[in-house]
Protein backbone atom coordinates (compact mmCIF):
# COMPACT_ATOMS: atom_id res chain seq x y z
CA UNK A 1 0.00 0.00 0.00
CA UNK A 2 1.15 3.14 -0.56
CA UNK A 3 2.44 5.16 2.33
CA UNK A 4 0.21 8.27 2.39
CA UNK A 5 -2.98 6.23 1.33
CA UNK A 6 -2.10 4.11 4.68
CA UNK A 7 -1.90 7.21 7.06
CA UNK A 8 -4.78 8.70 5.75
CA UNK A 9 -6.85 5.82 6.39
CA UNK A 10 -5.36 5.09 9.78
CA UNK A 11 -7.41 8.45 10.39
CA UNK A 12 -4.84 10.62 11.09
CA UNK A 13 -5.02 13.24 8.61
CA UNK A 14 -6.56 13.73 5.00
CA UNK A 15 -4.33 12.12 1.96
CA UNK A 16 -3.80 16.05 1.11
CA UNK A 17 -2.36 16.67 4.46
CA UNK A 18 0.02 13.22 4.58
CA UNK A 19 1.91 14.30 1.74
CA UNK A 20 2.63 17.48 2.92
CA UNK A 21 3.62 16.17 5.69
CA UNK A 22 5.97 13.67 4.22
CA UNK A 23 7.06 16.33 1.73
CA UNK A 24 8.27 18.01 5.21
CA UNK A 25 10.04 14.96 6.56
CA UNK A 26 7.57 14.66 9.36
CA UNK A 27 6.91 10.66 8.31
CA UNK A 28 9.36 7.25 8.91
CA UNK A 29 9.15 4.08 7.83
CA UNK A 30 10.94 1.60 10.16
CA UNK A 31 12.76 4.32 11.50
CA UNK A 32 13.60 6.71 8.30
CA UNK A 33 12.28 9.71 7.00
CA UNK A 34 10.45 9.10 3.87
CA UNK A 35 10.06 12.39 1.80
CA UNK A 36 8.53 11.30 -1.60
CA UNK A 37 4.90 10.47 -1.44
CA UNK A 38 4.23 7.10 -2.98
CA UNK A 39 6.44 5.15 -0.78
CA UNK A 40 5.27 1.68 -1.02
CA UNK A 41 5.15 -0.14 2.43
CA UNK A 42 4.18 -3.17 3.69
CA UNK A 43 1.11 -2.84 6.62
CA UNK A 44 1.72 -6.06 8.20
CA UNK A 45 5.47 -5.53 8.73
CA UNK A 46 6.54 -1.69 8.50
CA UNK A 47 6.22 0.67 11.49
CA UNK A 48 5.12 4.10 10.42
CA UNK A 49 5.60 6.96 12.38
CA UNK A 50 3.72 10.21 11.56
CA UNK A 51 4.74 13.31 13.18
CA UNK A 52 6.79 11.43 16.17
CA UNK A 53 3.33 9.25 16.43
CA UNK A 54 3.40 5.30 16.05
CA UNK A 55 0.48 4.67 12.83
CA UNK A 56 -2.00 2.42 13.84
CA UNK A 57 -4.63 0.76 11.85
CA UNK A 58 -7.93 2.26 12.17
CA UNK A 59 -10.90 -0.18 13.19
CA UNK A 60 -13.68 2.19 12.96
CA UNK A 61 -14.43 4.43 10.71
CA UNK A 62 -16.72 7.76 11.38
CA UNK A 63 -18.65 10.19 9.66
CA UNK A 64 -20.61 12.85 10.62
CA UNK A 65 -21.91 16.60 9.50
CA UNK A 66 -21.81 19.04 11.45
CA UNK A 67 -23.96 22.94 11.23
CA UNK A 68 -20.68 25.16 11.49
CA UNK A 69 -21.04 28.92 12.63
CA UNK A 70 -19.35 31.87 11.66
CA UNK A 71 -16.64 32.68 13.66
CA UNK A 72 -14.91 29.36 13.88
CA UNK A 73 -11.71 28.21 11.95
CA UNK A 74 -12.13 25.18 9.77
CA UNK A 75 -8.64 23.34 10.52
CA UNK A 76 -7.25 21.06 13.19
CA UNK A 77 -5.61 23.66 15.48
CA UNK A 78 -4.40 27.59 15.50
CA UNK A 79 -1.58 28.46 16.88
CA UNK A 80 -2.80 31.79 17.19
CA UNK A 81 -5.42 30.39 19.28
CA UNK A 82 -8.39 30.95 17.80
CA UNK A 83 -11.21 28.80 17.62
CA UNK A 84 -11.75 26.32 15.48
CA UNK A 85 -14.33 23.48 14.55
CA UNK A 86 -12.58 20.93 16.21
CA UNK A 87 -13.53 22.97 19.88
CA UNK A 88 -17.44 21.56 18.52
CA UNK A 89 -16.73 17.91 18.45
CA UNK A 90 -13.88 17.77 21.06
CA UNK A 91 -15.91 14.67 22.84
CA UNK A 92 -15.43 12.52 19.37
CA UNK A 93 -11.82 10.95 18.70
CA UNK A 94 -9.05 12.84 17.65
CA UNK A 95 -9.15 11.16 14.64
CA UNK A 96 -11.78 12.80 13.54
CA UNK A 97 -10.77 15.51 10.72
CA UNK A 98 -12.78 18.17 8.24
CA UNK A 99 -13.50 17.53 5.23
CA UNK A 100 -12.69 20.39 3.11
CA UNK A 101 -12.99 23.28 4.76
CA UNK A 102 -15.45 26.63 4.92
CA UNK A 103 -13.95 29.94 5.52
CA UNK A 104 -13.84 31.73 9.05
CA UNK A 105 -17.32 33.71 8.32
CA UNK A 106 -18.72 31.16 6.05
CA UNK A 107 -21.43 28.96 7.95
CA UNK A 108 -23.52 25.62 7.51
CA UNK A 109 -22.58 22.12 6.21
CA UNK A 110 -19.18 20.52 7.45
CA UNK A 111 -18.13 16.95 6.90
CA UNK A 112 -16.21 15.40 9.11
CA UNK A 113 -14.67 11.84 9.07
CA UNK A 114 -11.63 9.70 9.79
CA UNK A 115 -11.90 7.64 6.57
CA UNK A 116 -9.37 9.32 4.00
CA UNK A 117 -10.06 7.17 1.48
CA UNK A 118 -14.08 9.04 1.58
CA UNK A 119 -12.44 12.55 2.21
CA UNK A 120 -10.15 11.91 -1.16
CA UNK A 121 -12.93 11.09 -3.19
CA UNK A 122 -15.33 14.07 -2.32
CA UNK A 123 -12.11 16.15 -2.45
CA UNK A 124 -11.01 15.55 -5.74
CA UNK A 125 -11.60 18.19 -8.36
CA UNK A 126 -12.15 15.13 -11.35
CA UNK A 127 -15.85 14.15 -9.40
CA UNK A 128 -16.81 17.70 -9.68
CA UNK A 129 -19.53 17.32 -6.73
CA UNK A 130 -22.09 20.35 -6.45
CA UNK A 131 -22.37 22.28 -3.48
CA UNK A 132 -24.98 24.27 -2.73
CA UNK A 133 -25.26 27.75 -1.16
CA UNK A 134 -27.36 30.61 0.07
CA UNK A 135 -25.82 33.99 -0.46
CA UNK A 136 -26.67 37.56 0.88
CA UNK A 137 -25.15 39.99 -0.81
CA UNK A 138 -25.16 44.16 -0.79
CA UNK A 139 -27.62 46.18 -3.92
CA UNK A 140 -29.13 43.77 -6.61
CA UNK A 141 -27.01 42.65 -8.99
CA UNK A 142 -28.35 42.92 -12.62
CA UNK A 143 -29.52 40.26 -15.46
CA UNK A 144 -25.74 40.90 -16.98
CA UNK A 145 -24.23 40.12 -13.35
CA UNK A 146 -25.63 36.91 -13.06
CA UNK A 147 -24.80 35.73 -16.43
CA UNK A 148 -21.46 36.05 -16.23
CA UNK A 149 -21.39 34.00 -12.78
CA UNK A 150 -23.21 31.65 -14.46
CA UNK A 151 -20.86 31.63 -17.65
CA UNK A 152 -17.31 32.10 -15.28
CA UNK A 153 -15.77 34.83 -14.14
CA UNK A 154 -11.80 35.43 -13.10
CA UNK A 155 -11.07 35.73 -9.86
CA UNK A 156 -7.25 35.96 -7.82
CA UNK A 157 -6.82 32.26 -8.38
CA UNK A 158 -8.40 31.66 -11.86
CA UNK A 159 -11.56 31.59 -14.45
CA UNK A 160 -14.36 29.82 -11.80
CA UNK A 161 -16.30 27.04 -13.84
CA UNK A 162 -19.72 27.56 -14.81
CA UNK A 163 -21.93 28.00 -11.96
CA UNK A 164 -25.71 27.80 -11.37
CA UNK A 165 -27.34 31.20 -9.95
CA UNK A 166 -30.46 31.99 -9.12
CA UNK A 167 -32.33 34.89 -7.67
CA UNK A 168 -34.29 34.14 -4.66
CA UNK A 169 -35.48 37.33 -2.97
CA UNK A 170 -34.79 40.94 -2.69
CA UNK A 171 -35.10 43.18 0.42
CA UNK A 172 -37.63 45.66 0.72
CA UNK A 173 -35.65 48.37 0.19
CA UNK A 174 -33.32 46.72 -2.31
CA UNK A 175 -30.41 47.15 -0.21
CA UNK A 176 -29.58 43.00 -0.35
CA UNK A 177 -30.14 40.35 -2.60
CA UNK A 178 -30.48 36.44 -1.35
CA UNK A 179 -28.94 33.95 -4.24
CA UNK A 180 -28.91 30.42 -4.67
CA UNK A 181 -25.13 29.21 -5.76
CA UNK A 182 -24.45 25.87 -6.75
CA UNK A 183 -20.75 25.44 -7.95
CA UNK A 184 -18.59 22.23 -8.14
CA UNK A 185 -14.89 24.02 -7.50
CA UNK A 186 -13.17 24.01 -4.51
CA UNK A 187 -11.43 27.97 -5.27
CA UNK A 188 -10.71 29.57 -1.82
CA UNK A 189 -13.29 32.04 -0.98
CA UNK A 190 -14.89 31.17 -4.28
CA UNK A 191 -18.38 32.33 -3.68
CA UNK A 192 -17.24 35.66 -2.21
CA UNK A 193 -14.64 36.22 -4.65
CA UNK A 194 -17.30 35.55 -7.90
CA UNK A 195 -19.73 38.34 -6.20
CA UNK A 196 -17.10 40.69 -5.37
CA UNK A 197 -16.32 40.15 -9.23
CA UNK A 198 -18.87 41.60 -10.64
CA UNK A 199 -19.51 44.51 -7.80
CA UNK A 200 -21.64 43.09 -4.44
CA UNK A 201 -20.07 42.08 -1.42
CA UNK A 202 -21.39 39.16 0.71
CA UNK A 203 -22.81 39.57 3.75
CA UNK A 204 -23.79 36.69 4.56
CA UNK A 205 -22.77 32.96 3.15
CA UNK A 206 -24.52 29.70 3.88
CA UNK A 207 -23.79 26.23 2.68
CA UNK A 208 -26.80 23.79 2.47
CA UNK A 209 -25.93 21.08 0.27
CA UNK A 210 -22.96 18.53 -0.73
CA UNK A 211 -24.25 15.93 -3.64
CA UNK A 212 -27.74 14.57 -2.15
CA UNK A 213 -26.67 15.52 1.35
CA UNK A 214 -28.75 18.60 2.85
CA UNK A 215 -27.77 20.44 5.90
CA UNK A 216 -32.19 19.87 6.46
CA UNK A 217 -33.28 21.53 10.12
CA UNK A 218 -29.57 20.69 11.97
CA UNK A 219 -29.30 23.54 14.57
CA UNK A 220 -26.16 25.46 14.29
CA UNK A 221 -23.35 24.60 15.89
CA UNK A 222 -24.90 20.78 16.47
CA UNK A 223 -23.70 18.12 14.52
CA UNK A 224 -24.79 14.27 13.54
CA UNK A 225 -23.56 11.27 12.22
CA UNK A 226 -24.47 9.95 8.70
CA UNK A 227 -26.88 7.22 7.87
CA UNK A 228 -25.25 4.27 6.18
CA UNK A 229 -27.26 5.36 2.96
CA UNK A 230 -25.48 8.98 3.11
CA UNK A 231 -22.61 7.27 3.03
CA UNK A 232 -22.92 5.32 0.17
CA UNK A 233 -24.68 7.86 -1.87
CA UNK A 234 -21.27 10.11 -1.19
CA UNK A 235 -18.88 7.51 -2.21
CA UNK A 236 -21.03 6.83 -5.34
CA UNK A 237 -20.43 10.45 -6.56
Amino acid sequence: MRLEKYIATSGIASRRAVKKSIQAGLVTVNGESVLVPGHPINVETDAVEFEGKPVEPLTEHIYLMLNKPPGYLTTRSDERGRPTVMNLVRELPESLYPVGRLDLETEGLLLFTNDGDFAYRLLHPSHEIEKTYLTWVHGAPNDAAIQRLREGITIPSGTTAPAKVKRLKASKDGASTQFEVVIHEGKKRQVRLMFKAVGHSVIRLKRIRIGNLRLGNLPQGQYRLLTSAEISELMLL
